[in-house]
């Protein structure tokens, strides 16, 4: 479910496979997709105070070498104000894997996955997310803002039961400490 592969071979005479894969990274505004984008690929936390909204989506890379193969991520990060979500949808084609974030601290979050980027998803993927559904293993459910222990709102049972019914594995992570935004792209990779 990649794109053509292309395979060279590198210096040491051993063929490389390199695998060029669209992933959507989709959620609310604030539930801190753009943080995890960038501690992902640039291992850092952005400052919250200069950090502004995404508009409309953006766009980063992030390469993953498993044994003899490169996965080259391509992450696009969709704002999550209403104000673009139509347009967003028609950027979904094409996608082979998708994050959806949701934050720890605010149950409306985890609703509105349901309500509206999961259900945008299918109609654009003409797909049903299912555990019987192949495609739904490239889509994992992340709760992000695990570092913030005392304002959780979302239980790991009532997040795990939501990723369940559609076929979505379940991490939790914090784009603040770093915590566990490793494991996302070993997961992401390994079902790949």
């Amino acid at each position: 479910m990649t794109s053509t592969p292309v395979s060279k071979v590198d210096a040491s005479g051993k063929t490389i496979t390199t695998y060029l894969t669209k992933v959507l990274v989709m959620g609310d505004t604030g539930v801190g997709k753009t943080s995890l984008v960038i501690r992902s690929v640039e291992g850092r936390f952005p400052d919250p105070e200069t950090l502004k909204s995404t508009i409309g989506a953006s766009f980063a890379v992030k390469k993953v070498q498993r044994d003899n193969k490169i996965y080259s991520l391509q992450l696009w990060d969709f704002a999550g104000q209403e104000r673009f979500r139509a347009f967003m949808k028609s950027l979904f084609r094409g996608a082979t894997a998708g994050i959806f974030v949701f934050d720890l601290t605010d149950p409306v979050t985890l609703d509105d996955l349901a309500s509206f980027w999961i259900p945008s998803v299918e109609e654009t993927l003409d797909t049903k997310f299912s555990p019987e559904n192949p495609l739904s293993k490239n889509f994992i459910l992340v709760g992000n803002k695990s570092d913030l222990v005392e304002d959780r709102a979302i239980s790991i049972e009532e997040a795990s039961a939501f990723a369940e019914k559609y076929g979505f594995q379940y991490i939790e992570v914090s784009s603040k400490t770093g915590e566990n935004v490793d494991s996302i792209f070993e997961i992401l990779t390994s079902n790949l």
